[in-house]
């Protein structure tokens, strides 16, 4: 994935390829700020306020439980924007999406998105639907590998595509956010990391992960994480 800056100076590939008058109308709505691990920016079940275009923040799509857990279905970085919902015309969020790893990013009152992009369907609107059946094509694939592939293989896919996201070495992440992220016993990703770590493909200390291998990596995640990466790829493609 890439990860140069736009002519337009957004770090977000969908907003930076936004046509240029769509993106001159979007501009004075749109504040550029940190977000902090955990945030919260769209709660399942209740009205989208913002839209978020992320640089180098990572975000986690998830679906609450009847049990009260929470399971991710979905991976976003400067490749996608959340609120996807309001490109079909709804305004109620069915999946809940917090900050997984903090960062910057661009974030917009939902109101003023739907009015200057949705709304005029114009290209823009177009280009982002297009997005959208990515993301949903890598929803699917997340559900078939949180159902079919063991712990240790999924967090070495999840690692692999939070560090395409986040294009730094070091990031921060704590084995409770994953361990609920992956549906599995904090204890069951204390034990993968420590395989990991074990065959140089990481390092792990007081929530700080950093990237020793990707090679190494790679050939530990399950055989989704080529599947997703060249989804990732094509979203990316969508604004090039």
């Amino acid at each position: 994935m890439s990860e140069q800056r736009s002519e337009s100076g957004y770090e977000n590939r969908l907003l930076a390829a936004l046509p240029p008058d769509e993106a001159a109308r979007l501009a004075p709505y749109l504040v550029e700020r940190e977000f902090r691990a955990a945030e919260v920016v769209a709660q399942a079940g209740e009205p989208i306020e913002v839209i978020l275009f992320p640089y180098d923040l990572v975000t986690s799509t998830v679906t609450p439980l009847p049990s009260g857990e929470v399971v991710e279905v979905g991976l976003m970085g400067a490749e996608g924007i959340t609120g996807l919902d309001v490109l079909y015309g709804q305004n109620i969020a069915h999946t809940t999406v917090i900050v997984q790893i903090p960062g910057r990013g661009a974030v917009t009152p939902a109101a003023d998105f739907v009015r200057e992009i949705v709304a005029p369907a114009g290209r823009g609107h177009a280009m982002l639907l297009r997005y959208a059946n990515t993301f949903m094509a890598m929803v699917a694939q997340v559900a078939a590998c949180n159902a079919v592939h063991p712990a240790d293989q999924r967090l070495a896919r999840w690692l692999c595509m939070a560090h395409d996201r986040v294009r730094r070495e070091r990031f921060s992440l704590t084995h409770e956010y994953v361990s609920m992220m992956l549906g599995v016993r904090r204890a069951t990703i204390t034990t993968s990391a420590a395989m990991l770590r074990s065959a140089g493909a990481i390092d792990y200390h007081r929530g700080n992960v950093t990237v020793l291998d990707r090679h190494a990596l790679e050939r530990a995640a399950c055989s989704c994480y080529p599947v997703l990466r060249k989804l990732g790829d094509e979203a990316y493609g969508l604004a090039s």
